[in-house]
């Protein structure tokens, strides 16, 4: 069994999105990834049954101009980091985000 978490921060005012699937298969584990990315999640984890994170996306769109001197956030852009691929404090600066399974 894995465990799909997402993460949402919706800013200053509203408070941060999380949610927790489960997927017994590849397909549904595609399925809950797919419906993360497209909803714009700004990190989505892969946990396995220990709870430890196998990999995680996390989007690193930049901000574009937006034509009236101001900036807004481009399409996501999602990276696929797994376990040694950051620095021990980032990879935890991340996985505090997950409510982890």
């Amino acid at each position: 069994m894995r465990y799909v978490c997402n993460y949402n921060d919706n800013g200053p005012y509203f408070s941060a999105t999380q949610g927790q699937y489960q997927a017994a298969r590849l397909k549904e584990l595609l399925m809950h990834v797919r419906v993360c990315m497209e909803d714009a999640d700004q990190a989505i984890g892969v946990f396995d049954d220990d709870s430890e994170c196998i990999g995680m996306w996390l989007d690193e769109a930049e901000p574009v101009g937006d034509g009236e001197g101001g900036m807004v956030l481009g399409k996501p852009c999602y990276q696929l980091y797994r376990p040694g691929d950051l620095s021990a404090g980032l990879w935890n600066m991340h996985l505090r985000h997950f409510n982890r399974p």
